[in-house]
């Protein structure tokens, strides 16, 4: 409903859907854990750091319950991600790189209604997302090169906060902030190629977020 003077006075309960888009930046450590091939050049302990970059997009599906100028919510996000960083190991050129290509969060929202049509709000629950690494050894004799990749899901945690704005009787444009730490996964694989074994590796996932959000409420404001 309109309030006199014109501006959007919003009443936030209800259920709601959405779709968002945006950066996605972070560090990605990867630590030897085993290996027992001839030419992997990742050696128990040596820890190699990544800091990738890419974009994400996605949907959200949530319920609101305002309580005076408080609201409490509940959200579930959905994103696909081109997220990835390359970098040379050891004796060059061999390459190890990281990617994640999904993610996805459940979390628990408390807000504040800071006027008429203003939401802001912080955010935490629950996290996952994949992480993919290759390794491509092109250094050695034909006898000592090969390759191995591993696509692990990892869970973790994300704290985050936003700010929101209704700008129609159903919809509600908001920015959002987010951190999230996937936490510490062993990646397994048995390395291609004469000389090849089973390779251990520990990888270890924090992201940054942000991203724009366009939401449609099923009850009108």
């Amino acid at each position: 409903m309109f309030v006199a003077q014109g501006a959007l006075a919003a009443e936030w309960t209800g259920f709601y859907i959405g779709a968002n888009v945006g950066g996605a930046f972070g560090d990605v450590n990867l630590t030897g854990v085993s290996e027992t091939t001839t030419y992997v050049n990742i050696l128990p302990g040596e820890e190699f750091k990544f800091e990738p970059d890419g974009v994400l997009g996605g949907l959200q599906i949530g319920y609101n319950y305002q309580m005076s100028d408080w609201l409490f919510g509940l959200e579930v996000e959905g994103h696909g991600m081109d997220f990835d960083s390359a970098l040379g190991v050891s004796i060059e050129p061999d390459v190890a790189s990281i990617e994640s290509e999904w993610g996805a969060t459940a979390t628990a929202r408390l807000g504040f209604i800071l006027n008429a049509s203003s939401l802001l709000y912080v955010k935490g629950g629950y996290a996952t997302g994949n992480i993919k690494t290759t390794y491509l050894d092109t250094s050695g004799t034909p006898n000592t090169t090969g390759s191995f990749e591993t696509d692990e899901i990892h869970h973790g945690w994300v704290v985050g906060a936003g700010f929101e704005h209704a700008i129609g009787d159903n919809t509600s444009f908001g920015v959002e902030y987010n951190y999230i730490d996937l936490g510490e996964t062993d990646h397994s694989a048995v390395a291609s190629g004469t000389g090849g074994g089973l390779v251990v590796n520990n990888i270890d996932a924090q992201f940054h977020t942000v991203t724009a959000r366009l939401n449609y409420h099923f009850n009108p404001f």
